[in-house]
């Protein structure tokens, strides 16, 4: 008996030990975040519950899920009167300040050395641990490639996309015309094939299917994930002796991965710079149309010899893979969802969109026929807007030591965190007439009007409003691909990739609608995917 009770209190003692733990690192936790944080000017508002010792701890834990609420509040109570805001500190999550729409384009106008971004994605994504090496992103090298290359090749490389989306979309629905067959949208549809369309981009055909690859470079990103959702919650005393210990799980992906890459990158090195030296071998010999002879070329025009390493190149595959997978698959996920939703005509309109182009350019895809998919391009468009991923997608640390002044004259000292909400723009029915509705041709119906119209009528319509309302194009009041001259580099790839892989489906499959929306859950300052199964069956054709 005496044993038993011993136990019982020795097992109260050990959970109150533990709870007491527990309580004083979250102290600890909220007491440095507060102390270190920079000092944001007085004259600020501040959402939930205020910036004081007892309000902080109030925000620290109840902002992972009333973030949302906060900006909404603000949005409505400030932004509309043209005034900054701060968003306080949450479970994870630095303070920021929400920047209103009269001053974003004074926010964009700033030089980098005033407010950056790259200091901004630096600080949230654990730079300094979570990507092999803090060079990725305090030079983000990789981008630049992106930037000055896949726009100009994008034509090139349609044909490679197109196969790779039909092998990989009937490997995943499977060719049975008889039955349905049901797979999930997110882990086994869309995961089992844009990893391999992005990477048939970046390292080419021979390992963007290979599976030991693959399970490395989406282990990697996870690792990325998990250290910018769980990395913040350490006191930041502890970051510098717990960083290199984390730091190991994306070291060991890359490693992993690299042994796949690097025989390729080192081989492309020696092949191009025969080619360069006119060697008679290498007469008829063409670089491959991926990123491996992008950044070899660009780097060898530009003398950068640092990036003409093939350890640097299989490095920058890393933060590619991962900028470019799950903010992909996040997009497509929400836009079938949205779209199978949605009225079964919306399917059978896309479809009819995509088979009557596909068969006007000879039956094969272009960049002009894609471009001229303007339902489906509003689909997606107005599916990123209505289901949005995240509250905000430009954000800017002030890096200049006398800091900056706004146009509202509000001056922000050195290390303050500048964002523009997107969300609660989206969402404004000043903006976009019935905000709460999925609405698939919202931005197609003009365009398709102007396509119908003579030339005498087309001559009084301004052209350049109508390009604007395309999935690409950023703006104000469309931030899915950021705004400004940090805009996402990738988004025309994504944007042609996802119209191949939605035409190749809708032409090709049967999809049961979706009865119900499921309802987006919000963590923190970003939309969860909710789990959703869809069921596709091989259509007859001919």
């Amino acid at each position: 008996m005496e044993l038993r009770s011993g136990s019982f209190v020795g097992v109260h003692f050990t959970l109150f030990n533990v709870f007491a733990t527990c309580l004083t690192y979250f102290a600890v936790t909220i007491a440095l975040n507060f102390l270190r944080a920079p000092k944001y000017p007085d004259e600020l508002p501040w959402v939930g519950y205020g910036k004081s010792w007892s309000a902080s701890i109030k925000n620290f834990f109840e902002g992972f899920t009333k973030c949302r609420d906060w900006l909404q509040d603000g949005y409505k109570k400030y932004h509309k009167e043209g005034r900054a805001f701060v968003i306080p500190s949450t479970l994870g999550m630095s303070a920021e300040v929400s920047i209103p729409r009269s001053q974003m384009q004074w926010m964009l106008d700033q030089p980098d050395s005033v407010l950056s971004t790259g200091e901004a994605h630096f600080d949230t994504l654990n730079g300094a641990y979570a990507f092999i090496d803090p060079v990725l992103l305090k030079d983000a090298y990789h981008e630049h490639v992106i930037h000055k290359n896949l726009a100009r090749n994008l034509n090139a490389i349609i044909p490679e996309l197109v196969e790779e989306v039909n092998d990989d979309v009937q490997e995943v629905c499977g060719a049975d015309t008889q039955q349905f067959k049901k797979v999930n949208l997110m882990d086994e549809f869309l995961m089992g094939i844009i990893p391999k369309i992005t990477n048939r981009m970046l390292v080419g055909k021979s390992v963007c299917r290979n599976p030991e690859f693959l399970k490395n470079m989406m282990a990697f990103t996870m690792d990325v994930v998990y250290g910018f959702m769980f990395f913040p919650l350490l006191p930041r005393p502890l970051h510098p002796f717990l960083g290199p210990i984390f730091s190991l799980l994306p070291k060991y992906h890359y490693w992993k991965g690299r042994k796949y890459t690097l025989p390729i990158i080192k081989k492309r090195l020696e092949d191009m710079r025969r080619k360069d030296a006119d060697d008679p071998a290498y007469a008829d010999w063409k670089a491959p149309n991926d990123f491996i002879s992008w950044s070899i070329r660009t780097a060898m025009d530009e003398g950068k010899t640092d990036e003409l390493k093939p350890g640097r190149i299989a490095m920058r595959v890393c933060p590619l893979n991962f900028a470019s997978i799950h903010t992909t698959a996040l997009t497509a996920h929400s836009a079938l969802i949205d779209i199978l939703t949605a009225d079964p005509s919306v399917v059978e309109a896309l479809r009819e969109e995509a088979t009557r182009i596909y068969n006007e350019d000879g039956q094969q895809w272009t960049k002009n026929g894609l471009a001229r998919m303007y339902k489906l391009d509003s689909a997606i468009r107005e599916s990123q807007r209505h289901s949005t991923m995240a509250m905000s997608l430009i954000s800017k640390k002030v890096v200049a030591k006398e800091g900056v002044t706004s146009p509202e004259g509000i001056h922000y000292p050195n290390g303050c965190l500048l964002t523009y909400a997107w969300l609660p723009v989206a969402h404004d029915n000043d903006v976009y007439e019935k905000h709460d509705t999925y609405d698939p041709f919202r931005f197609s119906r003009d365009r398709e009007r102007f396509e119908s119209m003579t030339l005498e009528e087309k001559a009084g319509v301004d052209v350049l409003k109508l390009r604007q309302s395309g999935m690409v194009t950023t703006g104000h009041s469309h931030q899915a691909f950021g705004h400004g001259r940090h805009a996402c580099p990738g988004r025309f790839f994504v944007a042609h990739e996802l119209k191949i892989m939605f035409a190749y489906l809708f032409m090709n499959y049967e999809i049961k609608p979706i009865l119900e929306r499921p309802e987006l859950k919000w963590v923190g300052r970003a939309s969860m995917p909710p789990n959703v199964d869809i069921e596709a069956r091989r259509r007859q054709l001919g």
